[in-house]
């Protein structure tokens, strides 16, 4: 072979490794500049999707625990005692939750509120807050500022790890605990994971999208926040309702046997198996996932008044 043709090969072979070395750093750069995949709809959006539902709603912002929360409530006819409280993983918003919040079983039972966790949709999006702990204050702050008498509290993924936090902390206010696929098991949330660690490096981290990073900063130390929660289960006396699918590879289904085996003191526990779902079963299993729900908010007022 040539000289010459040596070098040309040799110039587009350079050209070949950049590319494929400089592409990707490039989406990457674009999708968070350009504010891309901030996953939340609009206010203006979520007011037209809840319109046609005839139902009363208000999207406001309280300041919980030092941090700016953008929640969104709605209710049918005058306002209930009880609220139910849905939140939603990592990472996610308001519109996780959006089909749920025009529901009228759930609607005739309790007001629905909502929220953007800290650091995604409209509450200080991008500034994460790592600390389950502190994610579980700001829920309480919430509900003690909402004012109502009592609540029931969902969560979906990382969600239900926030409501399982804030029931084991404020068990005397919530009548009744929803975990949805979620992540509530230190024993299923590796210790270390390399590729989380990756992402935290400064050049990568810069460049993820926003939501991601968040995401990936409140999900490192999760572990170690479950772990402190272990001995507190037996504070949860009030019903508690477990949904999963067995086919989930993100959450894996082993987190449900968990909470079988640590719920020993709860007042009725609900079991909700999906065989052949995934971690997605808000969305691939609403209609049943609400059944369930309605069943939990039913089981809390039999308890009695607070």
């Amino acid at each position: 072979m040539s000289l010459r043709r040596k070098d040309k090969l040799r110039r587009w072979a350079v050209r070949i490794a950049l590319l494929v070395i400089l592409l990707p750093l490039a989406t990457l750069a674009t999708v968070r500049y350009a504010g891309l995949f901030k996953m939340r709809k609009s206010d203006r959006e979520i007011k037209s999707y809840i319109l046609p539902y005839h139902v009363d709603m208000k999207i406001d912002t309280l300041t919980a625990y030092g941090r700016d929360i953008v929640y969104l409530k709605t209710s049918q006819g005058e306002r209930k005692n009880h609220a139910m409280i849905l939140v939603h993983g990592s990472p996610g918003s308001i519109d996780a939750f959006l089909e749920f919040m025009v529901d009228s079983a759930l609607l005739r039972r309790v007001d629905l509120i909502t929220f953007d966790r800290p650091g995604y949709g409209n509450s200080d999006f991008g500034v994460s807050e790592p600390l389950l702990s502190r994610q579980g204050s700001i829920l309480y702050d919430l509900m003690v500022q909402l004012g109502y008498d009592g609540y029931y509290l969902a969560g979906h993924s990382y969600g239900g790890a926030v409501v399982l936090q804030t029931a084991v902390q404020h068990p005397d206010r919530v009548r009744g605990l929803s975990l949805i696929a979620g992540s509530i098991s230190p024993n299923h949330e590796p210790e270390s994971e390399s590729w989380r660690k990756w992402l935290d490096v400064p050049l990568f981290r810069d460049l993820l999208p926003v939501s991601l990073r968040v995401s990936n900063e409140e999900q490192m130390p999760l572990r170690h926040g479950l772990l402190m929660l272990e001995d507190d289960w037996d504070r949860l006396t009030m019903p508690v309702s477990v949904i999963h699918g067995d086919k989930d590879i993100i959450v894996p289904y082993a987190n449900m046997t968990y909470a079988i085996d640590m719920l020993g003191n709860s007042d009725t526990t609900l079991l909700k198996t999906f065989p052949g779902e995934n971690h997605f079963i808000p969305w691939t299993k609403k209609n049943a996932i609400i059944r369930e729900l309605v069943a939990l908010i039913d089981c809390g007022e039999k308890v009695g008044p607070d």
